[in-house]
């Protein structure tokens, strides 16, 4: 095989199947399925989400507001638990955004942490073009492998495992 090649899933599977047959169940061959699709899905959409100049993470900060009723702002607490990443992750992303002027911080004296973070007119422009290019895209490449109605029956089977998971 090819170094540069990535392994199919397939093939890794038939390889861990070999070496370590107990460690191959139908349980095991979900997971990686879904980390695989999630891991495909993901790297397609940081592509896009450069395209507009914007890393994946800044693209998540932009998409939370936007996903927010008007006037599209949140705490920096709720922000950063919305795209999970640490405090100080989130304050150097919301500190390019802010420079970049795609959000804004409402000025006073009291900690940044305790003034909300809002989604500029341009910054929305931004996700909302950014957001098109990525679902087209993430819909070329899902119904490239499946049709509507398996895509519908895929979300809902997802929707009810997640729900046991998350709840």
């Amino acid at each position: 095989m090819d170094a540069n090649r990535r392994q199919t899933v397939d093939e890794r599977l038939r390889t861990r199947a070999k070496c370590w047959p107990e460690a191959v169940t139908p349980i095991s061959h979900l997971m990686v399925r879904i980390y695989r699709v999630g891991s495909l899905i993901h790297e397609n959409s940081m592509k896009h989400a450069a395209a507009h100049q914007l890393t994946f993470t800044e693209f998540e900060v932009l998409a939370t507001l936007r996903g927010t009723p008007s006037p599209n702002e949140l705490m920096p607490t709720a922000l950063y638990n919305a795209v999970l990443m640490s405090s100080g992750g989130l304050t150097k992303v919301l500190h390019g955004l802010e420079k970049r002027g795609l959000i804004a911080r409402t000025d006073g004296k009291s900690d940044r942490r305790n003034k909300p973070v809002r989604l500029t007119v341009k910054g929305r422009g931004l996700a909302e073009r950014a957001m098109a290019d990525i679902l087209k895209s993430a819909e070329e490449l899902i119904l490239n492998g499946l049709s509507q109605s398996e895509v519908e029956r895929t979300a809902r089977l997802l929707r009810k495992l997640l729900a046991s998971l998350e709840g």
